[in-house]
């Protein structure tokens, strides 16, 4: 009870910042630290440059409050944060000091040296580039009850390209360098991933690559990639993940709800492939030194999907029939 009455509390507070706020979000989301987290988030501009933002919920498992509290010039932000979502592999949220600035739009030097937008004009692409700076604590952090400090640079990009035929062709990267134990000697780990996408219509191929260094010893610092079906996932230093869908349209019905224009009952099929190639550094048997092996294991998985949505509202249901390596069938169900 005693919980229920704080998210409530939270919530209300929450509430009351989003009717002055501009851009407001509810928070309806679950994580393996706060179990459901309940909250909302939201923003006001006060002036063409300035924005000040504010986002406070309330973990139902943890018992925590959780906020982020920051203030945005133009195209940079500074935070202050105890948050779910984090760069940094293997952990779940983080606390701490945050900078991020928005290179969307490019620096004005380097977009006219190189003539950056050219491509955007000739393919009618878009682009999204962010880097941020971080210096604080991770959790959950079960090695130790005081968590050291890690300090730490994210950079992602995300680009989109119009080509013939139809095809959209997507391409991002994301890298992170960071440092840990910073009072006594700072030691590194670093990761970089990459995605390539093809969509024409209803069809998509999706191509991963991550590798990542982990001189430091960073606990807990590994990829984790898994495909429906699947009860366990793989984790490891480099990883190669492909995906397939081909979709097709099964019937859309005309639906009346009251006080809302008109929408369709659409229904979908699908066929999907799905195929992660996961390498990990062993040690030989019964040996502590020396170099280790990198082992590379499998998963796949492959299927057929019902997907039924209402257009315009963004709600949707999917089941999945899905069949492993080893020839098992798993049926899923989400919304």
């Amino acid at each position: 009870m005693r919980r229920i009455f704080i998210a409530l509390a939270v919530l209300l507070i929450a509430v009351s910042f989003s009717s002055a706020a501009q851009s407001f979000t509810p928070i309806i989301e679950e994580n393996s630290v706060d179990g459901l987290l309940l909250g909302a988030e939201g923003s006001y501009k006060l002036f063409a440059w300035l924005e000040p933002s504010l986002g406070l919920a309330y973990g139902l498992q943890s018992q925590k409050i959780r906020y982020k509290a920051g203030l945005s010039f133009g195209d940079i932000k500074l935070a202050i944060l105890d948050w779910p979502r984090t760069p940094v592999l293997g952990r779940v949220g983080e606390a701490g000091v945050k900078a991020m600035l928005d290179l969307s739009q490019g620096l004005p030097f380097v977009r006219d040296w190189f003539g950056e937008g050219l491509w955007e004009r000739e393919l009618g692409g878009s682009s999204r580039s962010l880097v941020s700076g971080f210096f604080g604590t991770l959790w959950p952090w079960t090695e130790d009850l005081h968590p050291p400090e890690i300090a730490y640079i994210a950079w992602e990009s995300h680009r989109s390209f119009a080509l013939p035929f139809g095809i959209e062709l997507g391409f991002s990267q994301q890298t992170l360098q960071g440092w840990w134990q910073l009072g006594v000697l700072p030691l590194e780990f670093r990761y970089s991933q990459t995605r390539l996408s093809l969509r024409r219509e209803l069809l998509s191929l999706g191509v991963s690559y991550g590798t990542l260094e982990n001189k430091g010893k960073f606990p807990g610092f590994l990829f984790v990639q898994g495909v429906k079906g699947e009860s366990s996932s793989l984790k490891g230093e480099q990883f190669w993940r492909v995906q397939f869908e081909r979709a097709f349209d099964v019937i859309a019905i005309p639906v009346t709800v009251p006080l809302l224009p008109p929408v369709e009952l659409l229904a979908q099929g699908a066929v999907s492939l799905q195929v992660v190639s996961m390498g990990k550094t062993e040690l030989p048997c019964c040996s502590t030194q020396g170099e280790g092996k990198l082992v590379w294991k499998n998963q796949l998985s492959w299927g057929l999907s019902v997907l039924i949505s209402l257009d315009k509202l963004g709600t949707q249901a999917r089941a999945d029939f899905v069949f492993t390596r080893d020839g098992q069938f798993h049926f899923l169900f989400s919304f």
